[in-house]
């Protein structure tokens, strides 16, 4: 009798172990580059992405880190800093170091289209439009 209350016993702590487990599976959505052939806007595209999805401009705002992302000032401030490298955008620093892939910035990176955004931006030309 005591061996049958005991499997018992064993049997509903396991199932209570095992049902307990949960998994969830996260699925990265698949990401669309930009079309090469369509300009990126500074104004419209690039500087939204710091000012508003990873809201980047509320710690480089031009008083605690020395370069400030806001609208106003973002362009002038990534060029006068040299972190836009035209001539070899993947080395650029804007897009290198909160790149999601990079572990350099790990408490705000872009998204993965926001990178790729970032890069094709760069590659036509860093253009303040």
């Amino acid at each position: 009798m005591k061996r049958i209350l005991l499997m018992i016993i064993v049997m509903v702590a396991a199932s209570f172990l095992i049902s307990s487990c949960q998994y969830k599976f996260t699925v990265e959505p698949k990401v669309v580059p930009p079309d090469p052939d369509v300009p990126v806007s500074f104004s419209e595209e690039i500087a939204p992405i710091w000012n508003t999805i990873n809201n980047c401009a509320s710690c480089h705002n031009g008083q605690t880190h020395s370069l400030n992302l806001q609208t106003d000032v973002a362009y002038d401030q990534i060029i006068s800093k040299g972190l836009v490298n035209t001539e070899i955008p993947e080395e650029s620093k804007i897009y290198t170091y909160p790149h999601p892939d990079a572990g350099t910035h790990s408490w705000s990176v872009y998204s993965a289209s926001d990178a790729q955004l970032i890069l094709l931006w760069i590659q036509q030309g860093a253009l303040n439009n």
